[in-house]
């Protein structure tokens, strides 16, 4: 355009020529490189009997005519600024034609382009330069992806399909070379699994780059990393394996023989094996992916994080010591694992990032105690199964000189489960251990006891629940168990946390003791709820419902046997087993309750017989006879039974005269008055006399006072 601006003062008739001249020269040229161009596309697309040399002549020749275009275009622009092309009917002709042409011309170019890379294509995969191949497809689809609609005519589109056939192509092809150059095979029969990796080769190192390359992964590399996770390293880490190698000019494969599903080896076996397969792959597989990726690498993305979790759960873990020696002697497995884990880390199948194998080898200290205290935990766990109706005899026995205790701590003389002091003594032991070790492993130890503590809470009722409910023996002795734990943990807050606090934060087993308290309290309170009920509801069969009664049931004296005999099968399985004060108290709760119904039934009457009231009394004797022998010292009655003194009271009220009662009564301050309130006292002389002035006179003497039942 400079040269024009120079020149355009001496523009003339000429150069409108040039442009009238050659213009429609121009069109007749690209018409006919069109036709050429069409006839090349025919020949080698579709009658498939052409070489594509003729197509760079083609592109030469498209070339010299986009230059001659681009010369005309830039006179036409610069006539057409002149306004020249209004005076000029020819020339305002030939240059909307020239643009008509460069239009046709920029679509001839793009096609003869497109020709251009499929012919380049096409000569890399035959020379196996996959990875060009790709190169140009990316570069292919870019330009078609910028190359505008109207100038995609059909003889393009035909093209692009046709390129797309051959990317297909070309990806089944790199798929082929991959699956050809490893696989592995599965021999069920045998319990054989074969890994066959072709011998390193330029088209599988150029495949698999080209594959990655055009999708940024290799799906079939994941299912191969599939392959090997399922069948080589999970195997090798589970299960009793044999690997043997094996070489041929072309293939080289490794063979893995399943010995034992069922069993493990040991960890020398597993490294050793694990070492082999890692070497196999790194010789025969280790190809590159892209300059900083290799295709162990690539794999190792899918099950690094899992292998790392494999060999710590399923192999490392297996060789924490149980014992001091073992862990003196652990240092061989460390080395072994460092070296393993560079071996992973060299593979590249492992990272910097990858969880490591042997940090968790080096904690060896806090893996050899965290194991040794879950084998204590299940040890204990054990000793709990065994049976609660195993006992011994524990405590001080009963002095009734010092009804509580000659000293502090002093537990009362009771029956315990022997397995109970064998896990207290396992217990003992372990707080022992704890005195002598490091402050982070007595801390360990420590709470381990406080876990089989809680455990025993948790685990002992559960597991012995049907005995626990359904014998009474089981339930004392359970109570027994808890008191007796209770009371020892006592004497280890003194004896053990007193020395461990010095080095623990927290010692202390006032938590554990609370916990004792409040389970065995809940669970036997249970127990005795039950038996009051029973009582209860054996005592609405006694037939003594309603205001009134005219004959004493049978039932009655039935009842009250029926339960009398329960109570003594208590005594059966209860004396020798609970501690004197606790058996006492509780048998009196559920003798308490027998009285409480019988009163409570009979005082309700409003028409006591003279008949019935002496059959009263004799079934009222069965009780003031037969409960006394239920405790161990008969004497303490009284002492257990807060209504005990009112059923006597009832007793004589049953069998005496207004004139007794009166006399009992004493103006509120006999024996009477300390156990019934006037109205009850009243209620019962209207139901057993008649209505008489002296009754009368005695009622009026009888007032309210308050009671202490």
């Amino acid at each position: 355009m400079s040269i024009l601006a120079e020149i355009l003062p001496a523009v003339t008739k000429i150069d409108v020529d040039e442009v009238n001249k050659k213009v429609p020269k121009l069109k007749q040229d690209v018409e006919s490189l069109k036709n050429d161009i069409i006839i090349n596309v025919e020949n080698i697309y579709v009658k498939y009997n052409h070489r594509h040399t003729t197509n760079n002549i083609l592109l030469e020749k498209a070339k010299q005519f986009q230059n001659t275009l681009t010369d005309l275009k830039d006179k036409a622009d610069f006539l057409a600024n002149k306004d020249l092309t209004k005076a000029d009917k020819d020339l305002k002709s030939n240059v909307n034609e020239l643009y008509k042409v460069e239009f046709k011309m920029r679509v001839l170019l793009n096609l003869l382009n497109i020709m251009e890379q499929i012919n380049n294509f096409k000569k890399n995969v035959a020379a196996s330069q996959y990875v060009k191949c790709i190169a140009i497809l990316k570069e292919f689809n870019a330009f078609i992806e910028a190359m505008p609609e109207d100038e995609k005519f059909d003889a393009i589109n035909q093209l692009v399909l046709s390129v797309t056939e051959e990317e297909l192509m070309l990806k089944n092809t790199l798929k082929n070379i991959i699956t050809d150059n490893i696989y592995v095979k599965q021999v069920p029969e045998k319990h054989v699994t074969i890994l066959k990796i072709k011998k390193p080769n330029e088209e599988m190192k150029t495949a698999i780059m080209a594959y990655y390359s055009s999708q940024n992964q290799v799906l079939l590399l994941s299912k191969i990393a599939k392959y090997l996770w399922e069948d080589l390293f999970v195997p090798i880490v589970n299960q009793e394996i044999e690997i043997t190698e094996k070489d041929t000019i072309s293939f080289a494969s490794l063979n893995l023989n399943v010995k034992s599903a069922d069993k493990k080896s040991d960890y020398t076996v597993v490294f050793n094996n694990l070492e082999k397969v890692l070497g196999f792959l790194t010789k025969h597989f280790n190809y590159d992916v892209t300059d900083n990726l290799t295709v162990l690498g690539y794999i190792g993305n899918d099950i690094r994080d899992n292998l790392s979790e494999l060999i710590i759960k399923n192999c490392l873990r297996d060789t924490i010591p149980s014992s001091t020696e073992e862990l003196q002697n652990y240092k061989v497995v460390i080395e072994a694992t460092k070296k393993l884990e560079k071996s992973l880390l060299d593979a590249q199948i492992f990272t910097t990032d990858t969880t490591s194998i042997l940090e968790y080898a080096n904690n060896v200290d806090v893996l050899f105690i965290n194991k040794m205290c879950k084998g204590y935990l299940e040890s204990a766990i054990e000793i709990m199964k065994h049976d609660l109706h195993d006992i011994m005899d524990v405590g001080v026995p009963y002095n009734p000189e010092y009804p509580l205790g000659n000293v502090e701590l002093e537990f009362s003389q009771c029956a315990i489960s022997k397995n109970v002091q064998e896990l207290l003594k396992f217990c003992e032991e372990i707080l022992q251990k704890a005195l002598g070790a490091s402050p982070e492993c007595s801390g360990r130890l420590f709470t381990t006891v406080t876990n089989i503590l809680s455990k025993y809470l948790t685990f002992v009722p559960e597991f012995h629940k049907t005995y626990l409910t359904t014998l009474p023996q089981q339930i004392a002795v359970f109570l027994n168990n808890c008191q007796y734990i209770s009371y020892t943990l006592v004497k280890w807050n003194m004896e053990y946390c007193s020395q461990l606090r010095h080095v623990l934060d927290t010692c202390d087993f006032s938590k554990e003791i609370g916990q004792f308290s409040s389970v065995e309290h809940e669970l036997f309170q249970i127990y005795i709820d039950g038996q009051v009920k029973q009582i209860e509801e054996i005592m609405e069969g006694a037939q003594l419902e309603g205001r009134t009664i005219q004959k004493l049931d049978s039932k009655t004296e039935k009842s009250i046997r029926q339960c009398l005999r329960q109570q003594e099968l208590l005594r059966t399985v209860w004396h020798k087993v609970l501690p004197y004060e606790v058996y006492n108290k509780n048998i009196g709760i559920i003798v308490n309750a027998l009285c409480r119904c019988l009163i409570r039934d009979i005082i309700k009457f409003e028409d006591i017989p003279a008949k019935v009231a002496e059959d009263l009394v004799e079934v009222i004797k069965l009780i003031l006879t037969r409960a006394p022998k239920l405790f161990i010292n008969p004497n303490e009655v009284a002492l257990y039974v807060p209504l005990w003194y009112k059923l006597n009271e009832l007793s004589f009220v049953l069998n005496s005269s207004l004139m007794q009662i009166n006399d009992r009564w004493a103006d509120g301050k006999g024996p009477l008055a300390l156990q019934f309130e006037g109205d009850e006292l009243k209620g019962l002389i209207k139901a057993l006399f008649q209505n008489t002035d002296r009754r009368a006179a005695v009622l009026a003497k009888i007032v309210t006072f308050n009671v202490r039942n």
